[in-house]
């Protein structure tokens, strides 16, 4: 093959998105945008250990993924539990031998009306930024020592903007994203790209409490300018890219994926 050839293969969709060779973990995988993009993860050829807690049931959600000709386990835990960490991670590389791609997708919104619960700010911070780092301390290193590889994160355009209700919320998902610009610095040398993912509304179970309340759904759609929500493949999509070799020089980045919310006037 000439090196025109050569060059024209290498930007091929099939070679720039392949994640071929891959393992990778995601967390919060059972539902939402976390299964969207354990799937999407599997499907351009990644090797996916998907967890969940227990009664979100990822082995059967996994079971599903295989049988679609998919390499997809399931593994049930709780982030937040104390060695967490250290069992995916061991998990993945029992079962494959090394790892390369972590997406810390595993959230919720605890916030309500009124002054900052700061129970439920505990339990925030516990989910979005104490297990993440826990997570990374665990993870970026395994990843360093095979070559290489990326540590996603699933922010928020709410820790991006003020909040009348997400307070704490979005204030855990700022320091999430601020995470990953730390281990793009620390850990850019040997190979470890960190990166964050603010979506905006995404259709998915999670926010039901915004796409299914004509009081809100209407005045958010208004006020992006695509004028509708996201979709979970939207953003699974924008995660593959960063895990394949499309997106091997982008680090230390938090991409907004909202419809143009957060730059409308």
């Amino acid at each position: 093959m000439t090196d025109d050839g050569d060059a024209r293969s290498a930007l091929a969709p099939a070679h720039l998105f392949s994640c071929a060779g891959q393992v990778a973990v995601v967390t919060g995988g059972s539902s939402g945008i976390g299964r969207a993009t354990a799937e999407a993860l599997a499907a351009a050829g990644a090797r996916v250990l998907l967890v969940g807690l227990p009664s979100s049931e990822p082995d059967r959600v996994a079971a599903t993924m295989r049988a679609s000709g998919l390499e997809v386990h399931g593994l049930p835990a709780d982030v937040t539990g104390d060695r967490a960490a250290e069992g995916m991670v061991a998990a993945a590389v029992d079962r494959w031998g090394r790892l390369d791609t972590v997406v810390a997708n595993a959230g919720a919104a605890l916030d309500e009306p009124g002054a900052i619960d700061l129970d439920a700010l505990d339990r925030m911070y516990a989910l979005h930024v104490r297990s993440v780092a826990a997570l990374a301390n665990t993870a970026v290193p395994v990843i360093a020592e095979h070559g290489g590889g990326t540590f996603l994160v699933m922010s928020s355009i709410a820790g991006l903007r003020g909040n009348r209700v997400l307070s704490g919320y979005g204030m855990t998902k700022a320091a999430n994203a601020q995470l990953v610009r730390n281990l793009a610095v620390q850990w850019g040398p040997r190979g470890v790209r960190a990166n964050a993912i603010s979506p905006g509304v995404i259709d998915t179970e999670f926010a039901r409490p915004i796409t299914e309340d004509p009081s809100l759904a209407g005045v958010r759609r208004d006020r992006t300018p695509l004028r509708r929500f996201g979709r979970v493949e939207e953003v699974a999509g924008a995660i593959v890219w960063l895990a394949s070799s499309a997106g091997a020089f982008v680090t230390g980045q938090n991409i907004v994926i909202d419809g143009g919310t957060l730059i409308s006037d």
